[in-house]
């Protein structure tokens, strides 16, 4: 860990961050603030919880012009991270003075309105929904000066490639552009080399730290709820997340374990903006001890401690496993994790250890539950 006071940054910068009592800085806020305040073009990979928003947020500040609009864009795949990353930005742009606005779907076209009436100089939003307000011309990206695309990978993943191409081309040719990743897929390295000239490439730190205890239990299907039912019944944790591929799969295991008397909800693409919310606070606030989830969740939500993550299913992609293994063990805490894998998902988890260089320590049933 290092020093705010070393990286460059203007005095009023440093005094916000001391007001709210950010003292020592995080590994990915030392490489990547220099290159922002140099206005480098930066790529970098980090894991979820790594302090990036920081990062990219704190080395442009001091270029904002009160008086002007939209002049940074940060761009996030779900509302979900939106509403996480522009809360988390405005924070800081409050105590300056910087307007903060968030463009995203599944709200009424009113509340965006409202957004827009106010000079945002910098806008927090999901590719669709901002295109739609180019288009109608309420927002003018011809003059935005800074760029991010925050968890691009999933971004791409989510369909938002041809979005995120049609919105580079109508910035300024001399925007300064920072692209964050948890890892680099095809459509991720393709949208670096065609879109991003004279970058700077960095991995920051490893995609899965040391302190992250990570096993694995072979079994069959029918078996998987009650060895999760034993595990959770005899260890002590405050939060834990199930992750499993289906949206109807979430609903069933969280059911299953209501039944056995634990506090749990789902968490998929299919619940209302409002309804995932909801769960989502509750979870944060130790209301919900577990939360079964999609992979729409398991990307960039900022949970202060999750104490268990749990792969009911071995993900369909290999990068999944990095993003739902990322909720825990944040800050150098210690985290666990268990893969359930039936035999169909053998050579599928594999194929990660493999990718990852990873070593996924084998348990059986009874070491599950100790």
């Amino acid at each position: 860990m290092g020093n705010f006071n070393k990286l460059g940054l203007k005095k009023e910068i440093l005094e916000v961050l001391s007001r709210l009592k950010f003292t020592n800085t995080l590994e990915v806020q030392d490489q990547i603030v220099p290159l922002v305040i140099k206005r480098k073009n930066v790529v970098f990979t980090s894991r979820t919880g790594s302090g990036k928003t920081l990062a990219y947020l704190l080395g442009y500040l001091g270029k904002i012009n009160k008086k002007r609009n939209a002049q940074m864009i940060v761009l996030v795949p779900t509302r979900e991270l939106c509403i996480q990353v522009g809360k988390e930005i405005k924070t800081f742009c409050d105590i300056l003075g910087i307007n903060v606005g968030m463009l995203y779907g599944g709200r009424e076209i009113k509340g965006d309105y409202r957004t827009l009436n106010k000079k945002n100089q910098i806008i927090v939003a999901t590719p669709g929904r901002l295109i739609l307000h180019v288009n109608d011309k309420k927002i003018k990206v011809g003059e935005v000066k800074y760029l991010v695309y925050d968890e691009s990978d999933q971004m791409f993943d989510h369909g938002f490639y041809d979005d995120c191409l049609y919105l580079k081309e109508r910035i300024s040719n001399d925007a300064q552009i920072v692209l964050s990743s948890a890892t680099i897929t095809k459509k991720v390295d393709n949208f670096i080399k065609e879109e991003i000239v004279d970058y700077e490439l960095l991995q920051i730190g490893s995609l899965i730290p040391e302190n992250i205890l990570q096993e694995k239990l072979y079994c069959e299907k029918i078996e998987k709820n009650e060895i999760l039912l034993n595990l959770f019944s005899k260890r002590k944790f405050k939060r834990a997340m199930v992750f499993c591929n289906t949206k109807q799969k979430s609903y069933n295991i969280a059911q299953f374990f209501q039944k056995n008397k634990f506090n749990a909800k789902s968490l998929s693409g299919d619940l209302e903006h409002k309804e995932r919310q909801n769960h989502l606070n509750l979870f944060k606030a130790g209301k919900i001890k577990i939360l079964v989830a999609t992979d729409v969740a398991s990307r960039g939500l900022h949970i202060e401690t999750v104490d268990i993550i749990i792969n009911y299913d071995v993900p369909t992609k290999e990068e999944f496993y990095v993003h739902r293994i990322g909720r825990t063990g944040r800050v150098d805490k210690k985290g666990y994790s268990l893969t359930l894998v039936c035999p169909e998902d053998v050579k599928r988890l594999s194929d990660i250890e493999l990718k990852y260089d990873l070593i996924i320590e084998e348990i059986n049933k009874k070491s599950a539950s100790n």
